[in-house]
């Protein structure tokens, strides 16, 4: 009996990777080198990946099995047609498969919803006696327990940077709503004993690996253990991780000191509100900088997520997350769109709102819009993304992320030329025309005058005592938004204002006020002192105003550039 297994190609004019770049990032999957593992000894498997070798059509085989993410499902429908053409069975699992698995059903003969390892041998053993089932779902998550030895042996090691794939835990402590881990491994977070993980890292040949881990350090107990482990084995690793690793100083060391030398990690967006929205708060922006510091000053690489689209960007997100990396010396800076994934609570919240564009699998990819924004039109969003790839694997960008004194340069400088290939197979994107303007009104006003800030006002503007308990602050902090639906740009201020930051508020805003931005909203609620001279000069311009059961609001008004 023969079996083969198959890791679909993604097919995309620019997203899809040509065999050097394969070579310098990807590193091998190890979803069907496991199932070869645990498939009888009596029965020859075979592995295609079918980014680094052409499938063979005509293989005289029994059985073939496929797998892939949604973005490969079209693809893996094609591959189980052709087979099916010949007669033979074709078994489907993965992510996508089980989000779908009415829809898979449709292209396959069987389809395995979650975790294959409980259900493979029985399939096997089903289709040996002729009578294979429609459907195949454990009734629970394996154990992580003695598992077996991925089948390495089965790709061709030369084609990928490595295939020295180990993973010591499956599903992620957290739930953010776009992610598909959660989803498909459930809410769980297993972890495999490290005596038998050590085993495994040390049959492995080089002195590199990655493990595929969703988060590593999702368990930090577990975590410690095992780089403690790690260390007398003298290997050099990557893997994925949450901001949360970087609040334990002794875990970051550890990894480093175990060999850690780039990890992943999910920054998402650089909007507190955003990240509440997706479920994902306990990301907290104030700590990004430091965050990033304190994983450089271990000298280990960061490749950070991040992600737009999400409901409160607007115009300025393109530029304002490009400069952050900048600012912070991100090695390798992914974007990706917001792409709200089958099965997650984001799609499904999409789909209720009727803000899905289509179901073309294929362009679920997280490099094209699907989806209808909240702040900005579909082209501004896809325009911008592609700007943002772009310009940050400029030689520019490189430069300013990657020349500065840590270990390991030129491995820094060559994972960029790597990146840098595909971002030239981009199309051609654009800064929106609002986001200069959006960057400089988001910028702090320092207060310039502290004398003559008052604790009580109100009076002066309806008539009506309004007590401001917040204690003075030193600046006056903006944080905008833009609704290019709405052609609005909303402006929460925090703070204190003095008659030079009002002058200042006031000379940002006639900035705005041009023919994209019919209208701007202030919102004053959170400013904690004023000086007689900023409120005489906001009242004058029509920009301060009240509304019953509110602090402070104000609308602009023609006034302003007067």
């Amino acid at each position: 009996m023969r079996i083969r297994l198959i890791d679909p190609v993604y097919e995309h004019p620019y997203i899809s990777h040509s065999q050097k770049v394969i070579k310098n990032i990807w590193f091998a999957h190890l979803t069907l080198t496991t199932l070869a593992a645990l498939t009888p000894p009596d029965i020859e498997v075979k592995i295609t990946d079918e980014n680094v070798e052409p499938i063979d059509f005509e293989e005289n085989v029994d059985l073939v099995g496929v797998t892939g993410m949604v973005m490969h499902a079209p693809r893996a429908y094609q591959i189980a047609q052709r087979f099916r053409q010949r007669g033979i069975p074709v078994v489907m699992g993965g992510p996508h498969a089980s989000s779908l698995p009415l829809e898979a059903k449709e292209h396959v003969d069987v389809v395995v919803i979650g975790e294959a390892e409980n259900v493979w041998e029985g399939l096997i053993e089903d289709f040996k006696n002729g009578c294979l089932k429609p459907f195949y779902k454990a009734d629970g998550f394996c154990s992580m327990e003695k598992l077996p030895f991925p089948r390495l042996d089965l790709l061709r090691k030369d084609e990928y940077m490595t295939i020295n794939c180990v993973q010591t835990t499956r599903g992620c402590p957290h739930q953010c709503d776009f992610c598909h881990v959660t989803h498909f491994f459930g809410k769980t977070y297993r972890c495999r004993p490290v005596d038998e993980v050590i085993e495994e890292v040390k049959r492995l040949e080089g002195d590199f690996l990655v493990f595929i881990d969703d988060n590593i350090a999702g368990n930090r107990r577990y975590a410690k253990e095992l780089f403690t482990r790690l260390k007398p084995l003298k290997k050099k690793w990557a893997s994925q991780a949450s901001m949360t690793l970087t609040r334990d100083p002794e875990l970051l060391k550890l990894a480093a000191e175990s060999g850690c030398v780039s990890l992943f990690i999910g920054v998402e967006s650089l909007s507190s509100e955003n990240l509440k929205d997706v479920n994902k708060a306990f990301n907290q922006v104030h700590q990004f900088e430091e965050a990033m510091k304190a994983v450089h000053d271990h000298d280990i690489m960061v490749v950070a997520g991040l992600i737009f689209g999400l409901d409160h960007d607007d115009e300025g997100v393109f530029e304002r997350t490009l400069r952050f990396c900048e600012r912070n010396r991100i090695e390798l800076p992914s974007f990706f769109l917001l792409t709200p994934l089958p099965g997650t609570p984001l799609f499904q919240r999409m789909e209720s709102e009727g803000r899905l564009l289509h179901k073309d699998w294929a362009q679920y990819n997280g490099a094209t819009v699907v989806f209808k924004p909240r702040l900005m039109t579909e082209e501004t969003l896809q325009r911008g993304f592609n700007w943002a790839c772009k310009e940050a694997y400029s030689w520019g960008s490189i430069f300013k992320r990657v020349f500065h004194p840590q270990q390991r340069f030129f491995t820094r400088v060559l994972s960029n030329v790597a990146y840098r290939r595909i971002a030239q197979r981009t199309p051609e994107g654009y800064l929106p025309s609002l986001s200069r303007i959006l960057q400089r009104m988001n910028d702090t006003i320092p207060l310039q005058n502290t004398r003559d800030l008052i604790q009580q006002v109100g009076e002066k503007i309806a008539e009506k005592k309004l007590l401001i308990g917040q204690k003075a602050a030193d600046t006056l902090k903006l944080y905008s938004i833009y609704n290019e639906r709405l052609k609005t740009l909303f402006v929460r201020l925090e703070g204190s204002i003095d008659r030079e930051g009002a002058k200042e508020l006031v000379k940002r805003l006639k900035g705005v006020l041009n023919v994209e931005i019919q209208k701007v909203i202030l919102d004053f609620k959170d400013v904690g002192a004023f000086s007689s001279e900023a409120i005489a000069l906001l009242s004058r311009k029509g920009l301060l105003q009240t509304e019953e059961g509110k602090l402070w609001m104000a609308v602009n008004t023609p006034g302003i550039n007067g």
